[in-house]
């Protein structure tokens, strides 16, 4: 008996003297999946795009589980996957840049809370794969794609090229021990949402091909203040009838006041998009000169390489003349409605009424309207006629219209706000449109069960709603309604 109480005896010593050695350590933390990438983040200063994803919360929202043949398969995966992982919390995601062809990041990370490691082992080796060990990290690498277990962490990495997944798989995990990410970056990582994703600035600066270093190091220490602690906060949720998906420019009041933002306009704009009820718009009021100034001044070579991307006719004219030229060319001001049959106007004359707004240097473009429809339509006063055609140009700017219903008042939907008045607006009542009689790609058809879509962006951020016809169903179960419905059509029309 006294052998079994000294056993006793030393296991508990042992434990406590674990429990202690744990609490003291700075170098063993065992965080969630969470705090992991807050710790990340903080660690690796390549990672310039982050958030988390609640898949499972997506997935439920489709309403997949009411469709045999999807649950069949995609039920029982999830359901083998629960055993192992917690899918039904947030997964979260972190990419390094620079960003390659098509916004590829250099590497995209994943973090997956673990619920049973055993579990998650079997599954694992049921697909067929052997899990290498070093210390108390388990991997696998297969191509590009490297998965890594460690006490109640999943990683995954997905690196494109030739790379040594060990190594990465270690790194990673190393990363993930240190102090939490502080202030706005920790607060995306712990913001709700179906979708979440921050940006930092600084980060994204510093990363990509716009040569900093050439900057004089006043400018250079600017560019470094104003972009410190610069954030976009995105948060994307699908609710009943619509989704939302909402930005913030998380900038300083310095910053936003050097950007092209110019915001609060009124209805200077709107009163020069003439009338009618339209089923479309855009409309933007930009602050050219503060762009230009912004480019010039901190950012020269993404400038070059914007004007050489160009034609070469309006290189040249741009280039004639001087320092700032759009703002010289153009007032900033720009917009278009779009009226008339919505539903017939693909195959019939287009109605709509635009405005393009004119700088100190704008007879530039005036001498060009007179040239091309001087000789072709009849001119009364300031505005050329060509059948339904009337092209007016004054040195506020030129206006294009065609089509009968834009005279009188302009009344817009309901559910657009702040049209002309924000930095940018746009809105698309597809209500309003005989989308079926469009000749779309089969996965563009979903806007058939859209009402609208509606965009606004200033300096704050931007705001994007997506609206359906029905209000008392998710947006995603509906879409996958949809999908599904086109999908059985077409089984059933090959007789499968």
């Amino acid at each position: 008996m006294k052998k079994y109480n000294k056993a006793l005896i030393f296991s508990i010593s042992a434990f406590s003297g674990i429990l202690l050695f744990s609490s003291c350590s700075s170098s063993s933390k065992e965080y969630d999946a969470a705090e992991a990438t807050s710790a990340l983040i903080r660690r690796n200063e390549s990672i310039v795009v982050f958030g988390h994803v609640g898949a499972m919360n997506i997935l439920d929202n489709t309403g997949y589980k009411h469709i045999p043949k999807i649950n069949t398969i995609l039920g029982s995966v999830l359901s083998n996957w629960k055993k192992g992982l917690q899918i039904d919390q947030p997964i979260y995601y972190a990419m390094e840049a620079p960003f390659g062809h098509g916004a590829t990041p250099e590497t995209l990370y994943a973090l997956i809370n673990i619920k049973n490691r055993d579990s998650l082992a079997s599954i694992i080796s049921e697909m067929g794969y052997d899990l290498e060990k070093d210390g108390d990290i388990s991997f696998h690498q297969e191509d590009e794609v490297t998965f890594g277990i460690r006490n109640k962490l999943f990683i995954i990495i997905s690196k494109s090229g030739n790379y040594d997944g060990k190594a990465k798989i270690k790194e990673a995990f190393t990363f993930t021990e240190g102090d939490l990410s502080k202030g706005t970056a920790n607060d995306i990582v712990e913001q709700s949402g179906d979708i979440v994703s921050g940006i930092d600035i600084a980060r994204l600066l510093y990363t990509s091909n716009i040569e900093l270093a050439k900057l004089p190091a006043n400018k250079l220490e600017e560019l470094q203040d104003l972009a410190d602690n610069a954030y976009i906060k995105t948060v994307a949720n699908f609710k009943n009838g619509e989704a939302v998906i909402e930005s913030t420019n998380i900038f300083s009041e310095e910053l936003k006041d050097k950007l092209f933002f110019k915001d609060k306009n009124g209805s200077t704009l709107v009163s020069k998009l003439g009338g009618g009820t339209p089923w479309m718009g855009i409309a933007m009021n930009l602050d050219l000169r503060k762009g230009e100034d912004f480019l010039s001044t901190y950012l020269p070579n993404a400038k070059q390489q914007l004007m050489s991307r160009l034609p070469n006719e309006a290189k040249f004219a741009l280039l004639a003349l001087g320092e700032n030229p759009f703002s010289k060319l153009f007032s900033g001001q720009a917009g278009a409605i779009f009226n008339g049959n919505p539903k017939s106007a693909l195959g019939m004359e287009l109605e709509y009424n635009s405005f393009l707004g004119l700088g100190p240097k704008g007879d530039i473009l005036q001498k060009m309207v007179d040239e091309q429809f001087g000789t072709f339509g009849t001119k009364q006063g300031d505005t050329y006629t060509m059948g339904t055609l009337h092209i007016k140009s004054n040195k506020q700017g030129i206006s294009v219209s065609s089509g009968k219903e834009n005279i009188g008042k302009l009344i817009l939907p309901s559910y657009v706000k702040n049209f002309g008045e924000d930095s940018f607006s746009l809105f698309i009542a597809f209500e309003k449109m005989d989308v079926k009689s469009m000749e779309l790609e089969d996965e563009a058809k979903v806007i058939e069960i859209l009402q609208y879509i509606t965009i606004n962006a200033n300096r704050d951020g931007t705001r994007i709603v997506i609206a359906a016809k029905n209000k008392q169903v998710n947006i995603l179960k509906q879409a996958t309604d949809f999908y599904a419905k086109q999908i059985m059509g077409k089984i059933n029309s090959i007789g499968v």
